[in-house]
């Protein structure tokens, strides 16, 4: 795979996923573009290679660290599960 063709890939997943994780209502509040830290984090770790429980530790930290959230507000085990079916399924 050529790097236009690489970039094209990573942007569309970036997209779909950002859509993914606006579609779970974290916080309702916020603009779209606010997930895109979280978004871009999160694919970085899906194109290395991560599992599951490795994607559930970086939701958990960057939803209290980066979004000021608490554990108790979310369930980083579901949300790291949809996504890696999401991903999973969409890179298969």
């Amino acid at each position: 795979m050529n790097i236009i063709d690489w970039i094209n890939e990573h942007n569309g997943n970036f997209a779909q996923l950002k859509k993914l994780i606006i579609s779970m209502n974290l916080m309702p509040g916020l603009s779209k573009s606010s997930f895109d830290h979280l978004t871009e984090k999160l694919l970085q770790q899906l194109e290395k290679g991560a599992d599951q429980d490795k994607l559930e530790k970086v939701i958990e930290t960057e939803l209290c660290v980066s979004y000021g959230l608490y554990k108790s507000e979310f369930d980083a085990e579901e949300l790291a599960s949809e996504i890696f079916n999401w991903w999973e399924n969409n890179n298969n």
